[in-house]
């Protein structure tokens, strides 16, 4: 049971209320009787001598720490129950409370704030101390506006607590933990506030019991990046979360180009006060005279003695005649010519043009060791899988965000690889024939045509001696199916709709009761690389559908999309299959797809596989 209030602690603390409650203990507001100012006691209920020494030497660390968003400790001490950690009372309210009284809150107050948040986080990093109690119970805005990052974990003790949902799974599991934990935990608390529900467990997540909802799911209203960046630093993977703290300041700026929302105030319980508004004595609007040029001048004066001349003419000539010029025509007829010539002499002034902004080039192909080329392919946000298809590993579709990367033109042909094994880097491939090529593998004959019988390793080999490596499963399905004007995502490479006149596939001449029977791609075997233009994805990469189904990084996980990051993923940490994409020779038309998805053991090698390799750019 926690202490209650008017409990006098250590014949010194007095206590005033309950602030926070867990497993191991409390944290308190207390009352210093001996210089009275108010202070914050935090509780540790295990009495052991070996926890004393651990918190006696945690509390002095804390207390060397010296940071203006950081609250400081002021004292430390052990009763028979257990140890207390005194510092200083931070007033304010605290980001919890304001998510409880206001709900989800706008995302031009949540930014800055998580923001400043990181300053004394910063700190306590560069000081090689974590935080691991980030929620926004424990971040707090004083009546200044300024934001303090409280109720340290107090990870010296060896064990390492957490609040239901803001722990990272390494936290959880109490194994090791660094710097990317915290970022875990800055995540949630942005997931939190955006969405006014507390993100699932981690450990959950990781055991498929629960799914992480993405932000913007859950709120419509949450803006597509903050939702990306929330998503991100929850990764479970501690390698694919933002690296520090300071990489997720910058993540929560406004990209740019993209507007602000419309700032509003916070709920209120009622309307706003109307003030009582005095009518404003009315005002003549003042003229401003505008200066004629001089030219001007003497062109209205060549005007008006042209009118009078024009009047004194039509007057003599119609003095006789008994017909007249109705008045309002004539009058009509003056000003119209009057007005035209005004308008002739009148000075105008012709705006500025608007000043053009060049397009940015796209960088050029690199030309790799093996004279090969890489296409640019630049970074951008599409959505992953396809909630139509029939196969659940492919669904649910997911938005990603991907970095710019290189990716091969084509996929890496004989004569490619076999510079890599001349160099002692790659071995060569379990077989040197193809299906219907008895001779292929060695054959200058077949030297542009794609490597095949090639395990995941031998792939992996290939592409890190050319500096490079394997494709990721989203970079390689961004590559193959976004369109970049338009932006949107193609079910094949050329478009929505199947055309077996533009790629290798299982066409009438293939061994299989599947097969398309109304193509014939010409081929029966592998084809030479680029052999099918039309069939370029976008971004101009020849042959992701078809000739060599091909591997790519990722480890193969069945429920991928259903917990992937936001940004840049990865697949598993490990696995037993490897993923490939792209369908071969050999694949019938109704399996091939930009979204479709399929494994094979690393270690296996194909007649119907190869790869392609990808990399930053330099």
């Amino acid at each position: 049971m926690p202490l209650l209030p008017g409990e006098l602690l250590h014949n010194r603390y007095r206590i005033v209320s309950l602030l926070a409650r867990g497993p191991r203990g409390a944290v308190y507001r207390g009352w210093d009787a001996t210089d009275r100012r108010d202070v914050a006691i935090k509780e540790y209920l295990d009495p052991s001598v070996e926890i004393q020494k651990r918190f006696r030497a945690e509390a002095r660390r804390l207390a060397g720490m010296s940071h203006p968003r950081l609250p400081r400790v002021l004292d430390h001490f052990a009763l028979d129950n257990g140890q207390y950690l005194v510092s200083e009372f931070i007033d304010g309210v605290d980001l919890q409370s304001l998510l409880d009284q206001y709900g989800p809150l706008p995302s031009d107050l949540i930014a800055p704030w998580l923001q400043a948040a990181t300053a004394p986080l910063s700190y306590l990093h560069s000081q090689k101390r974590l935080h691991l109690n980030i929620k926004p119970a424990n971040i707090r805005l004083t009546p200044s506006g300024e934001i303090y990052l409280v109720d340290n974990g107090l990870p010296g003790l060896g064990a390492h607590p957490h609040a239901p949902g803001y722990g990272a799974p390494e936290q959880q599991a109490q194994g090791d933990v660094g710097p990317t934990a915290d970022v875990y935990s800055l995540g949630a608390t942005l997931y939190t506030l955006l969405t006014g529900k507390v993100p699932p467990n981690a450990l959950s997540r990781e055991t498929g019991l629960s799914d992480l909802t993405p932000a913007r799911e859950v709120n419509p209203d949450v803006e597509p990046y903050l939702s990306i960046v929330a998503g991100r630093a929850m990764s479970l993977r501690a390698d694919t979360r933002y690296d520090t703290v300071e990489d997720f300041a910058r993540a929560l700026e406004r990209p740019a180009g993209r507007p602000a929302p419309s700032v509003s105030p916070l709920r209120r319980a009622g309307p706003e006060p109307v003030a009582p508004t005095v009518a404003a004595q009315p005002r003549r609007p003042s003229r401003s005279r505008r200066r004629l040029e001089r030219r001007s001048l003497v062109g209205l004066s060549a005007i008006a003695v042209l009118v009078l001349a024009i009047v004194g003419f039509l007057a003599l000539s119609n003095f006789d005649q008994p017909e007249t010029v109705e008045a309002p025509d004539a009058t009509s007829t003056m000003q119209s010519a009057v007005i035209a010539a005004l308008t002739q002499l009148a000075p105008t002034s012709t705006p500025p043009p608007e000043p053009t902004t060049p397009p940015t080039p796209t960088p050029q192909p690199l030309i790799t060791q093996t004279d090969s080329r890489m296409i640019f392919i630049p970074g951008g946000t599409f959505e992953i899988g396809d909630d139509a298809s029939e196969e659940n590993d492919e669904k649910p579709a997911r938005l990603v965000t991907l970095d710019s990367f290189y990716i091969d033109e084509t996929e890496v042909t004989n004569g490619a690889y076999a510079q890599c094994v001349d160099a002692e880097a790659c071995q060569r491939p379990d077989r040197a024939g193809a299906t219907y090529y008895q001779s292929y593998y060695g054959d200058p004959e077949f030297d542009d045509y794609p490597v095949i019988n090639v395990s995941w390793y031998d792939a992996e080999a290939f592409c890190a001696w050319r500096g490079a490596r394997l494709p990721s499963e989203a970079e390689w399905e961004f590559a193959a199916a976004f369109e970049p004007v338009e932006r949107i995502e193609r079910r094949f490479p050329w478009g929505d709709t199947f055309n077996g006149n533009i790629l290798n596939f299982c066409d009438v001449n293939c061994q299989r009761d599947d097969r398309g029977f109304d193509w014939d791609d010409g081929f029966r075997d592998t084809a030479p690389v680029g052999s099918y233009p039309d069939g370029r994805s976008p971004l101009g990469v020849y042959d992701l559908l078809g000739n060599v189904t091909e591997w790519v990084g990722d480890w193969y996980d069945f429920r991928a999309y259903r917990d992937i990051a936001d940004t840049n993923p990865r697949g598993p940490v490990d696995g037993e299959f490897k993923a490939m994409r792209g369908g071969s020779w050999f694949t019938p038309p109704d399996d091939l797809g930009t979204f479709v998805r399929d494994n094979l053991d690393p270690t296996a090698s194909q007649a119907t596989l190869g790869f392609r390799c990808a990399m930053p750019p330099p």
